[in-house]
């Protein structure tokens, strides 16, 4: 739930940006990146049994975190998408889906998955991770030829973005309620 408040307030800030008249609003994702992967990779925590692996999602996200505050001071300009910390933490979040898909695998305790919330979230994770991974790996050379490149990586990032928050409303669906 917190998940989806962060997004709504993330979307708010952009249309907010946009109404205000700024020219560029990459910054917002210096701040998204950073936040969503550590609120996921806290679900996950959660998720996972394995004490080995929920120390290892610890360090992650301290890693994630530090990597994402140098690549804004040394890499990449705050008006830039920030490619290399976003493609590092999906790939980061699709691991974390994988070792969930294989913890439900070796100890299978639901008759049917789709009932299952963390399942439909981490199939959802994966699909979106992968494709904007590499939406914002090609956006920064995208926009540097041309704003009609940019548009198209931005269209895939919207279009991945409808069909995870969909996901998330399944997933939040499926999950009992405290």
């Amino acid at each position: 739930m917190l998940y989806t408040v962060f997004i709504a307030l993330i979307e708010i800030t952009g249309q907010l940006t946009v109404y205000l008249g700024t020219r560029n609003n990459h910054w917002i994702q210096h701040i998204y990146t950073p936040i969503e992967y550590v609120l996921l990779a806290m679900v996950y925590y959660f998720s996972l049994t394995s004490r080995f692996l929920k120390r290892g999602i610890v360090i992650s996200i301290a890693g994630i975190s530090v990597l994402c505050v140098l690549t804004v001071v040394m890499v990449e300009d705050i008006t830039q998408m920030n490619s290399m910390p976003r493609m590092i933490a999906g790939a980061m979040l699709i691991a974390m889906a994988v070792l969930y898909f294989y913890q439900t695998a070796s100890r299978p305790s639901f008759t049917y998955l789709d009932r299952d919330p963390m399942f439909v979230l981490s199939s959802g994770v994966i699909i979106y991770q992968a494709g904007t991974a590499m939406a914002f790996s090609m956006f920064n050379a995208a926009l540097a030829e041309s704003y009609d490149a940019a548009r198209i990586c931005l269209s895939i990032i919207v279009v991945l973005n409808i069909l995870f928050r969909i996901v998330l409303m399944m997933a939040l669906r499926r999950a009992p309620v405290a």
